[in-house]
């Protein structure tokens, strides 16, 4: 018997859920759920699915549902996933985790408890040049990584539609929404080896501004506007590496920056491009990683989700790796709050791999 999907929320990123449930074999039923009713019919009439509703409750309580993509703005992300989980479904999540460390510990246990899998849509893992750098890395080329930067910077992308600049609903601005990819990234090359102090501050400069001028697809009402859009910070990690991180949705650069740096005392690397410098033979080399197939990283993310409940592969995007991100990200925003350094005292390395099982 096929597998049952569910896509809970139908907005933007579900569109990229559906490319790769539709190039998926062995699916039985897709059926969707929004809370607007319109939306929820178009994307079921898109995507020929077979049922949509409006209140997920319903949904959860009328499928049998094997697995559900939960799409709904990141406030939603603990009650729908747990929901879920409590139902026996295995759950893709979109990044965040959720608002904060507190409700991903929560996610987490549920997920332990119900002996289901849970993993979240850190898509940029499932880049060949990203999973091919992480491949370096393991074989020891560059060393003892003892450091690592990150920037996910843009010079106009405030976003002008949904939620993004609400902080009720959101949590925070670019550092939440797309300085999360880059932190996952830059983690996960180092290892995820835990966080032990973090300081940092943020900038709300243009969000609020009345001509708008760094909005992207659309203007929105800057009296809402009640999010950062510049962080930056600095982390001690608890194997004594450290990192820096800069995110932003607007400012004042040359251009757009999506860049991540790791360097150890054998090597470093880059992305975007993706290279690679050591020494070897009493001379510097610089490497550049051959162009490798350019890939769907949402649709190879959904086929790898699949093949993890059914199974017959370990997860990449461990919940407790999420966690930690989570916990960085928490730390950032306290120390930009109070102006000090933020001590994370639960932050632990993870290791292992749990599969996923049907």
């Amino acid at each position: 018997m096929g597998l049952r999907i569910g896509v809970l929320g139908n907005g933007f990123i579900a569109q990229y859920h559906m490319h790769g449930y539709s190039e998926a074999a062995g699916i039985d039923r897709i059926v969707c759920c929004d809370i607007l009713p319109d939306r929820a019919k178009q994307f079921s009439e898109k995507w020929g699915i077979h049922r949509h509703y409006t209140d997920y409750r319903d949904m959860l309580r009328e499928e049998d549902l094997d697995v559900l993509s939960v799409c709904t703005p990141n406030r939603f992300h603990l009650e729908h996933t747990v929901a879920a989980l409590k139902k026996g479904i295995h759950v893709l999540c979109e990044k965040p985790i959720a608002l904060n460390s507190r409700e991903a510990k929560k996610m987490v246990n549920e997920a332990k408890k119900a002996k289901r899998l849970l993993t979240i849509g850190h898509n940029l893992r499932f880049e060949a040049d990203n999973r091919a750098l992480k491949k370096i890395i393991e074989t020891g080329e560059l060393g003892e990584i003892y450091f690592g930067r990150s920037h996910t910077i843009r010079r106009v992308g405030i976003p002008g539609w949904g939620q993004f600049h609400k902080k009720e609903i959101s949590a925070g601005g670019p550092l939440i929404d797309i300085g999360v990819h880059g932190l996952d990234l830059i983690l996960w090359f180092m290892g995820f080896p835990g966080i032990d102090t973090v300081s940092g501050a943020a900038y709300a400069k243009f969000g609020n501004s009345k001509d708008q001028l760094h909005s992207w697809n659309g203007a929105l009402d800057p009296s809402e506007f009640t999010v950062e859009d510049f962080a930056c910070g600095f982390a001690r990690l608890r194997n004594g590496a450290s990192l820096v991180l800069e995110s932003s949705w607007a400012g004042h650069i040359e251009k757009d920056s999506f860049q991540q740096v790791v360097l150890g005392d054998r090597g470093g690397a880059q992305t975007k491009p993706h290279r690679v410098y050591t020494t070897r033979g009493g001379v510097h080399v610089d490497m550049d990683l051959v162009e490798l197939e350019d890939v769907d990283s949402y649709q190879e993310e959904i086929l790898h989700f699949l093949a993890c409940v059914r199974g017959k592969a370990r997860a990449i995007v461990r919940p407790e790796e999420s966690l930690q991100v989570m916990q960085l990200i928490d730390a950032l925003y306290r120390s930009a709050e109070t102006g000090k350094e933020v001590k994370v005292r639960d932050s632990t390395p993870v290791t292992g791999a749990p599969k996923g099982r049907k």
